[in-house]
């Protein structure tokens, strides 16, 4: 389906330079031509847009002139970092996918479901979202309502993934059902689905080493307890330490769960901040922990990176929404949602498939880490 770009024309002989018509408009109205005779297929990729220069010996403006009429007359549409595609016939007309996300409003949430329905609206797709405040129960009754509301497609991010599927149920029955889904961020082991996950076990690994690398040696950690991606995290953190031959310390090692979030992480680095030998640098479970620390950091009469070093994960917005901007590992949250809605609509076409897809860590550098001696 979007393999590679369609050829659109021969050349640029299809433009007639003697026509009171723009180019760009002549452009456009052939490339319609083209679609509307089935020379482009739903969902394949147009060419690039020098690809298109060259072909039609035209200006990238006028190019871009073009793509932008057919896209205004819903015949094409753009996806970031990937290129222009034919748009699929009968928009909303399909049938429903539903989206069901731990949260919907917070955090990088909102980049996750924005990437799926840029992927699926385009497609033709309604969209249903649903959240479960990362609650077990919560995420049957959604599941309920979602079976029952004759979705044709679900992406769904685990709920407390590391605590077991007490819903498995529910998935199975999807699957007696027929219904494909997508899992995000993490995956249920008793399930075989499809998943787009980052591989958090390498991101942790990533973060600590280049702590160690800085000369950091008593590096504390927190970490999320009841999603798999803390589980995974941790394991990464202890395998960094292990290779610079440094055992973890139990008291500077700890979790949390969702319940609390919003106390327990700042009450924990506090204490160890307080300790005659406190760690020099703290990696956290993602930025939104960063920023709890940072403030722990600040109420002890200590700065970040001058006293202690701070690694968050996710490259957030809080990331860089104070002072101290973040050393963090990326999330593709947007990319993640387009990627889980591509996977998603493969699926419609070929129901034995459960493709996989996992993103390697990137370590984006900012400032709160220093080096040390």
């Amino acid at each position: 389906m979007n393999g590679q770009p369609y050829k659109v024309g021969e050349s640029g002989r299809v433009l007639d330079s003697n026509s009171a018509l723009p180019k760009y408009y002549q452009l456009k109205e052939y490339i319609k031509d083209v679609i509307r005779r089935g020379g482009i297929a739903p969902g394949a990729r147009l060419p690039s847009e020098n690809s298109l220069v060259q072909q039609f010996g035209v200006s990238r403006h006028t190019i871009r002139q073009a793509m932008g009429g057919l896209e205004k007359e819903g015949l094409v549409y753009r996806e970031q970092g990937r290129g222009t595609f034919c748009a699929y016939p009968n928009k909303t007309r399909i049938g429903k996918i539903a989206v069901l996300a731990t949260y919907i409003s917070d955090y990088i949430f909102p980049g996750i479901i924005r990437g799926v329905d840029e992927v699926i609206s385009a497609a033709g797709y309604g969209l249903i979202l649903a959240n479960t405040n990362n609650d077990k129960a919560k995420e049957a009754e959604c599941l309920d309502s979602i079976i029952k509301d004759e979705v044709v497609g679900l992406v769904v991010e685990p709920t407390k993934s590391a605590k077991g599927n007490v819903n498995f149920a529910y998935y199975r029955e999807l699957e007696i059902r027929n219904i494909p889904y997508v899992m995000v961020n993490a995956v249920y082991p008793d399930l075989d689905p499809a998943y787009v996950v980052m591989d958090d076990e390498q991101g942790g690994y990533v973060a600590t080493s280049y702590l160690l690398q800085l000369g950091h040696r008593r590096i504390a950690g927190i970490f999320k307890a009841d999603d798999l991606q803390g589980v995974s995290r941790q394991a990464g953190f202890v395998r960094a330490l292990a290779e610079f031959g440094i055992a973890p310390e139990a008291d500077l090692v700890s979790n949390y769960e969702t319940e609390e979030l919003y106390v327990y992480p700042y009450q924990f680095a506090r204490r160890i901040l307080q300790r005659p030998e406190r760690p020099s640098a703290i990696v956290c479970y993602n930025d939104q922990i960063a920023l709890q620390v940072l403030d722990a950091v600040r109420d002890e009469g200590l700065r970040v990176p001058d006293d202690v070093s701070l690694i968050g994960y996710d490259d957030s917005t809080l990331a860089v929404a104070s002072e101290v901007k973040l050393t963090t590992i990326r999330h593709p949250n947007a990319e993640m949602g387009r990627q889980a809605a591509r996977l998603l609509l493969d699926m419609l076409t070929d129901r034995s498939r459960k493709p996989h897809f996992v993103y390697r860590p990137e370590l984006v550098l900012r400032s709160s880490c220093r080096l040390v001696g």
